[in-house]
């Protein structure tokens, strides 16, 4: 593959310096060596996961359990380094609701708004509507 690479590199090198005439046959090698490139690129990573595919059947034969925990589990970023303490009062603060016990109409400073004035149209567009929108 790396050498592939490099003729790869090479050849494209060759066809910014060669004339009009020379072009086209250098693309034409040039195209063949991507193909096989990308053939053996193809073949290489096929190869790896049929590997990766009978190293994960194994495990799953030998340990199933533990490689099923291992497909759930989430990887851990950091560890929590607060006090319990610290912590639960960090939750009431942030997720508790003092006032939750009050019902809303006792509440001050809620306010209900008023009913609307005008009804709300209900009825289908007409096509005079329909070309005012499209026009503006």
């Amino acid at each position: 593959m790396d050498t592939l690479r490099k003729q790869k590199r090479k050849l494209k090198k060759q066809i910014r310096a060669a004339s009009s005439e020379e072009t086209n046959g250098l693309l034409v090698i040039w195209r063949q060596l991507k193909a096989k490139h990308s053939a053996l690129s193809r073949a290489e990573s096929a190869r790896k996961k049929r590997i990766q595919k009978r190293k994960n059947q194994e495990r799953f034969i030998k340990e199933s359990f533990q490689f099923a925990r291992q497909l759930f589990q989430q990887p851990r970023s950091k560890t929590l380094t607060l006090d319990r303490e610290e912590f639960e009062t960090n939750l009431k603060k942030t997720y508790s609701d003092p006032t939750r016990e009050i019902p809303l109409e006792e509440t001050t400073g809620l306010v209900w708004p008023a009913a609307p004035g005008i009804k709300f149209d209900s009825k289908p567009l007409s096509l005079k509507e329909v070309i005012a929108v499209v026009q503006s």
